[in-house]
């Protein structure tokens, strides 16, 4: 008996299968249906801008329907998926530093991770979530705001397990340094 994730699996690389025959076809629109939400809320997380976070989940999706005779039908779709829209997003963030030191306005926006308690707590955790690196913090979300496995995330990051353990663990001191630098509890 298999299990729902290698069904889930199975079923993703025979939708991309499909796609490829009929690109504008429902395979890939079932594809889009089934991994949207999660990518969202991870590009969510990671930028703290829902709106951008929009525009990366269609540039994904798009950059994904593109390159669909790229993907190798050996390995899982979705840390696949999550890679171009991580890419996507780091770009996005690196793009807008660089004009907040051109003096550019940052957009207000609601960025607060819905797992803090309390008003203070939301603002505390989004600022040192801020404060960290980049990739530091889309480890972290890719972790533990979409839960995936090492497994999935050394296969989207392109290392070892052991690497992207390393990687977590110096995340989460950077967050707790973070944390700690805010007034926060750890």
């Amino acid at each position: 008996m298999r299990s729902g994730v290698e069904v889930g699996i199975d079923e993703d690389v025979e939708l991309l299968r499909q796609a490829q025959d009929e690109p504008a076809g429902e395979a890939f629109r079932a594809l889009y249906e089934r991994h949207a939400p999660s990518v969202l809320a991870f590009l969510v997380g990671l930028t703290g801008d829902r709106a951008l976070a929009d525009d990366l989940l269609q540039e994904s999706f798009f950059r994904v329907h593109q390159h669909l005779d790229r993907f190798d039908p050996t390995r899982p779709f979705r840390p696949w998926l999550l890679q171009i829209a991580r890419n996507g997003a780091l770009n996005a963030l690196r793009s807008r530093k660089k004009a907040v030191a051109d003096g550019a306005e940052r957009a207000a926006s609601d960025r607060v991770p819905s797992q803090a308690a309390t008003a203070e707590a939301r603002a505390v955790t989004r600022a040192a979530l801020d404060a960290i690196d980049d990739d530091e913090r889309a480890l972290l979300l890719q972790r533990h705001g979409l839960g995936l496995s090492l497994e999935a995330m050394a296969g989207s990051w392109g290392c070892t397990d052991r690497t992207i353990r390393n990687r977590l663990h110096a995340a989460a001191d950077s967050l707790l340094r973070a944390l700690l630098a805010q007034g926060g509890r750890p």
